[in-house]
């Protein structure tokens, strides 16, 4: 059992790499980072781009920089994940535009500008699509026409030519102009002999930098457009010209509230057209209004009128609010908005969700300033978990909430500071007698306090001092389980009923969140275990942070009944008990105005150097990372202590008793130093700790979620917020299915059906379930189609991982005989000259490379690498089933370049497509049929002369022939079997055929073959 344990676990992670470009890359992260995250959620995987950076080594001919989009996650999801993601991907405009120059200078200036403008665009939260030039070396100037090369991924084709559309105007903006040699000097002599307009004075005129240069007797007019470029021409030669009328240009800004943007548009759109053909240049991108740049005059006449319209309409303007479901509000957000924007064209109105737009509404919006609810659990005494996303501050209908403390109840920032600065003087007043209170010591870590709540709505605030995270092995996990545990202790001795807390030291004190979150709800479980017939009925879990939200739903539903009290598990012994030492001493710091109290943690680690020091006078490193009071981050300083020290305790022994200057801190960063102060602290006797028993885990069952959302309709009209209402309801009603549904499953019905309940519940659809038959478990989904779609796809996920978990360790996924006894790690095995696999091979060497000299042939036997592609290989013939006859698997010949072959053979992926950058049929791993191929160009070289390639066990699967392409990221779409693509391409070059996979660990570098030729 352990064996096959083994092997599962080693199966279960996987990843693969879709190759992506630069800007691609920026676009996901930048832009549509929550489509990511809700593709991570859906399928159970991570998603994280990888940039060309992290992969400098080089494999065969490739060159390129190509960032890649990184899978990682079981077999099973990620097989079913990545056609989603490549549609997601496919779904992206991504297009690259040429614009050609008259030299590189130039090239390189307009590239200056429009690198600043496309830099504006990635930093705005209103626009769709992001841009990237691409950079020439110097080698490839001489070879090409001067040309600045943009690529542009946006969510569709409309935000990419808008962005296409700004670069195209500052290209058509930029001119180098010469005009006849008079009129040069009429313009060099206003402007900077006679200064009428100063040089200076006509740049910030027209927001322009022109450049005059005496010896070529040019002007570079870099202007926003040519129209701009033209009028500037204009004025520049009416300058010489004294009795000519000058133009008097200005450029003047338009704000337009957002939610009457749409209407605003539709109405002044006859005076913008107008505008043009009085050469004014209109500038509309901008999400806050429009600027018009030309003739003061004409200006302001216009400017008067679309002011006039935007007053007219804002009388006219209707809003309605608008409750929808949360999977309904889904629906409409679904392709960013893509539903709303149809309505909203049809209809013409503005259709928005209230709480990403209440910054620019100008509705009072307080009364709907409620969480939202991502998660409810409940144990069968109705004692519940809730996970909100929300302000804590602004939470309704509980008791007490719990502060993220620090030992000293500053509050220097994050959570605690909000608390803080929400309650009011008096909870900052009763935190400082309360340090009093404790001989003004630090409140200990995993300890709680509380006070009052002041301005807030509640009873109190419960402060929890949460651990700062060093490296796990100091009782991080234990503490923070107890700060939360005594946190509903205190709550539940109040008698109150409610709670609410985040997810202490997640932030600041940097603990990993995956860890925090699971502690935190398994102390909220283990309290109500503890406490069956708790005063205490519900306890939320909230912040502001997506992830800390999302870490907590995801934890919250699993079940931890067997978690704590396992006794083989270390680690879960470990969360229920620490031991800290007391305080031998108290340190501050000194500050600007007063001294500062370290927590106790520091404390600790202070007063062991001092002790040290003191003994052996010789100073040994101490760092320690304090809470920054300014910045609420946390700073590393280096502790030094007086060299005088010692002298200062030989002439007074007594010194130890009082107040005493020590040292100083210093923070290296700033080199800025502060003096450390010490005081004697009173031992007292330790308390005898008490025998906690935890009891037993309950199971929680998973409710449904019913949290509204708001919308607002707004119009001119009633009658048009009346036809988007109805369109929006006819929408949900088109897209509520009811499909049937079923999956294969062996055993144990009752259990697997609670399970998928949970999943329907998550996806706010029903399920009724059908006639069990043959181990097939049939059922009925009814909802949102989108919603359906994510259940299919989580219950398959459910029962392929169950099924997996079934599977025995057959002979296809066992290790080769020829292994003998190997169960792990990784072992080179040198085969027997007279081993018919060495005469084997040699002979296939010979076949392309007559001259060839074996020296040796070592077998690779790497157990975990074996597994993934065993693992792989049956799995690629059960996809391929319906071609019987198709041979999957191939023996290739791989040549590892400068890249050392124990990179290969030793790592977890073995032949790692990440440094792949570029080849003749794309990026991907290259491997020949041909010895010569691989010998002849991309053999390793070893310091004495000899040569080692790999001869590979390769899946190659279902094969797609085809010229040399290297736009090729994935194989083509398949033509033999329905909804995949190809397993890999193949290619005839130097006499070889070559075989490219695109995936990792379909490759197996069976054998290591050293020789000479």
């Amino acid at each position: 059992m352990s064996k096959i344990k083994n092997w599962l676990n080693d199966n279960i992670e996987t990843e693969v790499q879709l190759p992506i470009s630069k800007v691609m890359s920026i676009f996901l992260r930048t832009k549509v980072s929550s489509d990511i995250k809700k593709l991570e959620k859906t399928h159970c995987i991570k998603i994280t781009t990888i940039s060309a950076s992290y992969r400098k080594h080089l494999n065969d001919e490739q060159n390129d920089d190509n960032d890649c989009l990184k899978l990682s996650g079981s077999y099973s999801h990620i097989t079913l994940a990545r056609e989603s993601v490549e549609n997601f991907l496919e779904s992206l405009s991504e297009q690259e535009k040429q614009f050609p120059c008259h030299s590189w200078d130039i090239s390189k200036n307009i590239s200056h500008i429009i690198r600043t403008r496309l830099k504006k665009l990635q930093n705005s939260d209103d626009c769709e699509a992001i841009g990237w030039i691409k950079i020439y070396t110097a080698t490839q100037k001489r070879d090409i026409t001067p040309t600045i090369t943009i690529s542009i991924v946006g969510l569709n084709e409309e935000a990419v030519d808008n962005v296409i559309e700004q670069c195209q105007d500052i290209v058509e903006g930029y001119v180098i102009w010469k005009p006849p040699a008079d009129e040069y000097r009429s313009i060099f002599y206003a402007l900077i002999v006679k200064k009428s307009p100063s040089i200076d004075e006509f740049r910030q005129q027209w927001e322009t930098d022109i450049r005059l240069d005496r010896d070529t007797g040019t002007i570079t007019i870099p202007a926003p457009s040519k129209m701009i470029a033209d009028d500037i021409k204009g004025v520049l030669l009416s300058l010489g010209e004294e009795k000519k009328s000058r133009m008097n240009r200005i450029s003047e800004f338009i704000p337009i509230q957002r939610n009457i943007r749409r209407f605003v548009n539709k109405a002044i759109g006859f005076l913008l057209d107008e505008a043009k053909t009085q050469r004014i240049f209109v500038e509309c991108k901008n999400p806050n209004g429009l600027t018009l740049h030309g003739p003061s005059d004409i200006i302001t006449e216009i400017k008067n009128k679309i002011n006039t319209i935007i007053k007219e309409i804002e009388q006219k303007i209707t809003i309605h609010r608008l409750q929808l479901s949360s999977a309904e509000s889904g629906l409409i957000r679904a392709d960013t908005y893509k539903l709303a924007k149809i309505i909203e064209r049809q209809t013409n109105t503005i259709i928005r969700d209230v709480a990403p737009d209440q910054t620019n509404s100008t509705l009072n919006t307080n009364d709907y300033d409620t969480n939202s609810t991502l998660a409810v659990v409940i144990n069968s005494r109705d004692q519940t978990i809730i996970v909100e996303k929300g302000d804590i501050t602004k939470i309704k209908n509980v008791d007490a909430i719990v502060n993220a403390a620090n030992g000293p109840l500053y509050h220097a920032g994050g959570v605690d500071k909000t608390i803080a600065d929400a309650a009011g003087p008096a909870l900052d007043q009763e935190c400082k007698q309360l340090i009093a209170k404790n001989r003004g010591l630090p409140i200990p870590t995993g300890k709680v306090v509380k006070t009052t709540a002041g301005n807030l709505p509640f009873k109190c605030v419960i402060h929890a001092i949460g651990p700062q995270y060093i490296d796990g092995g100091q009782q991080e996990r234990p503490l923070l389980f107890s700060s939360i545990l005594s946190s509903l202790r205190l709550a539940e001795c109040e008698s109150y009923t409610s709670v609410a807390l985040p997810a202490i030291s997640s932030k600041t004190y940097g603990f990993p969140l995956a860890d925090c979150t699971n502690i935190v709800i398994r102390a909220v479980k283990q309290f109500f275990a503890d406490y069956p017939q708790s005063y205490v009925k519900k306890v939320i879990l909230l912040d502001m942070d997506d992830a800390a939200c999302n870490s907590f739903a995801h934890e919250v539903v699993i079940d931890h009944r067997n978690a704590i009290v396992d006794d083989d598990d270390d680690d879960d012994d470990d969360i229920m008990n620490y031991e800290l030492p007391l305080l031998t001493a108290k340190w501050c710091w000194q500050d600007d105005s007063d001294e500062k109290l370290y927590n106790d943690n520091d404390i600790r680690q202070i007063e062991e150097a001092f002790q040290q020091y003191l003994k052996t006078s010789i100073e040994i490193e101490s760092k320690i990372t304090c809470d920054n009071l300014r910045s609420a981050t946390m700073v590393r300083y280096r502790i030094h202590f007086n060299s005088n020290l010692k002298q200062i305790l030989k002439d007074n022994p007594k010194a130890l008793n009082k107040r005493l200057v020590c040292g100083y801190q210093l923070r290296k960063s700033t080199g800025k130093q502060r003096a450390i102060i010490r005081y004697p602290v009173i031992q007292r006797e330790k308390a005898t700790p008490v025998m906690y028993h935890p009891k037993q885990l309950d199971l929680y069952d998973l409710k449904s979620i019913t949290t509204g959302v708001y919308w607002n309709i707004t119009s001119i009209t009633d009658a048009a917020v009346q036809q988007a209402k109805v369109a929006i309801q006819k929408a949900i009603d088109s897209a509520t299915v009811s499909e049937p549904f079923s999956i294969t499953l062996n055993k144990d019905f009752d259990v697997h059906k609670k399970e998928l309940i949970n999943i329907a519940t998550q996806q706010h659809i029903q399920i009724d379930f059908q006639q069990e038959c043959s181990g097939q478990l049939s059922m009925i989904l009814k909802g949102l189609k989108p919603n359906v779609q994510e259940a299919k796809l989580k219950i398959t996920l459910h029962a392929h991982d169950t099924l997996q978990k079934q599977v025995d360790n057959d002979n296809e996924l066992r290790i080769p005989e020829e292994w003998g006894d190997q169960n792990e790690g990784c072992n080179l095995v040198e085969i027997n000259k007279n081993d018919p696999t060495f005469v084997r091979i040699k002979n296939r060497m010979k076949e392309t490379i007559s001259n060839v000299k074996i020296n040796k042939i070592e077998r690779v036997q790497n157990v975990c690498m074996w597994n993934h592609y065993a693992f792989r290989r049956r799995q690629l013939k059960k996809e391929l089933q319906n071609l019987p006859n198709l041979q999957i698997e191939m023996e290739l010949f791989h040549g590892t370049n400068s890249t050392e072959p124990s990179e290969i053979y030793n790592g977890d992926c073995g032949f790692d497509m990440r440094f792949c950058t570029s080849g003749m049929w794309g990026i991907g791993t290259y491997f020949a049929k041909n010895a010569s191929y691989s010998c002849s160009r991309y053999a390793y070289q070893l310091p004495n002369g000899k040569q080692q390639v790999f001869l590979a066990q390769v899946l190659t699967g279902d094969v797609y022939h085809c010229n040399s392409d290297k736009s090729l990221r994935l194989p083509p779409k398949s033509k033999t079997v329905s909804g995949l693509r190809y397993n890999s391409v193949s290619g005839d070059t130097q006499g070889s055929r070559v075989y490219i996979v695109y995936e990792n660990r379909v490759a197996y570098p069976t054998y290591l073959i050293t020789f000479t030729s």
